[in-house]
């Protein structure tokens, strides 16, 4: 299968680049910074703690915000590039076909972001055991394939827009603005639903809004993560849906939810973050293979 040859080139061509260590120095960096901030800070209390300390300290905005960046970063160009540069009818000219180019490029990049992300968990989980940090092994290593799949999750993103649009510059505009909406504008798609209410005449209820305002947010890949990593270490999968809210907040949204209700659950919560993963790659395909090169 040829789509591994691309992916097995791709990669290759990665590790000769700075751009790999660069990554993954500032994984390495920032994960084991964090785990000497949490090893230092408690180590030495009486209290046993947990590697939970830690993931609570990452889960939230810092690599929410980092990996999709780098992911982005990472993949943007990646079939644009070629085609820029004219080597993608080479490399069509092999035995190659376009959707072994889309596949194999994903495969590839996912590789340049995951590994540093494994490297850096790794060595921050060695420096928390240096602490004396207790190490809860389940969460760890899920909160590590959750952070895996987010930075896959933006590669497939990116890949699919390197190979929807005709040059670098485009793919990089889109890039950008796809980053600023989730980490910038998401609430103002939430607010669309009170224009939707208006328009429709719909008589939405404070109660309905609020429910269907959260389900909305959710369909935003950096809050379905943060959420998803927060239920690792909070005590219910309610909390962790309102982890970044007020007591008062979470108090108000308790009386309107009552229990975790089925559309907030971690089944559907964990379905609208594999969306991201599989669509945008879907319709970047379908364009490219579509497109004159």
């Amino acid at each position: 299968m040829t789509w591994k040859a691309v992916a097995r080139k791709d990669f290759r061509d990665s590790l000769r680049s700075r751009w790999f260590w660069v990554i993954s120095a500032i994984f390495i960096g920032l994960f084991i910074g964090s785990a000497y901030f949490v090893g230092a800070g408690l180590g030495d209390i009486d209290q046993q703690v947990s590697t939970d300390a830690f993931l609570a300290l990452l889960g939230g905005r810092v690599v929410a915000l980092l990996v999709p960046l780098i992911a982005l970063v990472v993949a943007y160009n990646a079939i644009v590039g070629e085609r820029e540069s004219g080597t993608i009818k080479l490399m069509l000219s092999l035995p190659h076909s376009r959707q072994d180019v889309v596949v194999g490029k994903l495969l590839g990049r996912s590789g340049v972001i995951a590994v540093p992300i494994l490297l850096g968990m790794v060595a921050a989980g060695i420096t928390l055991v240096v602490f004396g940090i207790n190490l809860e092994i389940v969460n760890y290593l899920l909160f590590t394939v959750l952070t895996i799949v987010l930075g896959v999750t933006f590669v497939s993103i990116a890949i699919g827009i390197s190979a929807a649009t005709s040059t670098n510059r485009r793919s990089m505009v889109v890039s950008v603005a796809l980053y600023v909406l989730f980490t910038q504008l998401w609430t103002y798609v939430r607010r669309m639903l009170l224009y939707v209410d208006d328009g429709l005449s719909l008589g939405w209820e404070t109660a309905q809004f609020a429910k269907y305002s959260m389900f909305v947010k959710y369909f935003n890949p950096i809050r379905a993560y943060e959420t998803l990593a927060a239920t690792l270490y909070m005590g219910s999968t309610l909390d962790a849906r309102l982890y970044q809210q007020s007591a008062r907040v979470r108090q108000a949204y308790a009386q309107i939810l009552g229990e975790t209700p089925f559309y907030l659950s971690d089944a559907v919560v964990v379905a609208q973050f594999l969306l991201w993963l599989l669509i945008p790659v879907a319709v970047g395909y379908l364009l490219f293979d579509r497109a004159e090169l």
